[in-house]
């Protein structure tokens, strides 16, 4: 058997605030020894020193509003910090904003609505941006949920944007209901219903999974084409099965885990890839992928 693995603090940095998203999405640039957290109560990206790991130090903030909104997400590659700012008005287009580690602009570009998750591809030359695209409260306004590829192989003030967007799934969404894909918006299309979460990339940076948690189904994306090829449905967690209890109540204050003959989506939030030479045992019906990556779901398991 192997041995746990054993992880020690070896520094803590505390906001000071409670009960809210005040550290939310940390990213690390090891030529500054900086440490960029989104820290959604203000809206903002706080800038740690970590130079000395034991004293993580905050140095600044950079403020969403100063980009004409609200700060969700931040990704770091040699020295170049990209940020997801939301619009004022959530169902307006949003924007990526890139800066260097002292917090200076580099460049600013449009992207859809609502950027709520970005990231780098392994080899650098994108940034890959999950645009949930949330309708109002009201359903007045429901913007089409996207992903936008902010192509940076001419320098990041040459930054360029293509959007991929899910309107050819439009005539397929009686198919896409049957086949397990939670489309549910009042008198909505698949396009904009679809509300992009997370996104995982693929080591060769050509192909990209992204969670659609509302939808409970993953969208493959074709990086170079930048086009959505494929919207694939998780399938359903059978609680009837031993193994597959769950605490039904949290009005009971106990723990109380039992069988109940009902089914679960998955729903992920954040996934990401890992490398692995074997394939789970079970999964969701998926289509066949090659076994060489696997995609972790929070605890789901999904060959890809």
């Amino acid at each position: 058997m192997n041995s746990p693995i054993q992880l020690t603090p070896v520094g803590t940095y505390a906001t000071g605030i409670f009960d809210e998203g005040a550290a939310e999405i940390p990213a690390y640039d090891p030529a500054s020894q900086r440490l960029f957290v989104v820290n959604a109560n203000r809206a903002a990206v706080e800038v740690l020193d970590l130079s000395d790991p034991t004293n993580p130090t905050r140095l600044f903030e950079i403020e969403g509003a100063a980009f004409g909104g609200v700060a969700n997400s931040v990704a770091v590659r040699n020295g170049v910090v990209a940020i997801a700012i939301e619009a004022e008005v959530s169902q307006d287009p949003g924007s990526v904003v890139f800066l260097d580690t002292d917090g200076n602009l580099l460049k600013s570009v449009t992207v859809g609505a609502l950027p709520d998750m970005l990231t780098f591809t392994p080899n650098g030359q994108k940034v890959l941006v999950a645009n949930e695209g949330e309708p109002s409260s009201d359903y007045t306004v429901d913007p089409e949920g996207s992903v936008s590829i902010i192509d940076l192989a001419n320098g990041v003030e040459n930054a360029t944007v293509t959007t991929a967007d899910f309107t050819a799934f439009n005539a397929q969404i009686d198919q896409l209901r049957a086949a397990g894909v939670r489309i549910f918006g009042p008198n909505a299309t698949v396009a904009q219903d679809v509300e992009p979460e997370y996104i995982a990339v693929s080591e060769d940076s050509k192909t990209a999974y992204v969670a659609l948690q509302e939808n409970n189904a993953l969208a493959v994306l074709d990086v170079e084409a930048g086009e959505i090829t494929d919207i694939l449905p998780l399938g359903f967690k059978d609680h009837s099965l031993e193994g597959n209890g769950l605490d039904a109540s949290n009005r009971d204050e106990a723990i109380n885990i039992q069988t109940y003959p009902i089914l679960g989506m998955y729903q992920p939030d954040a996934i990401a890839p890992t490398r692995s030479t074997a394939r789970p045992t079970s999964s969701p019906p998926m289509k066949e992928m090659p076994a060489t990556t696997t995609l972790f779901l929070k605890k789901l398991e999904l060959p890809i």
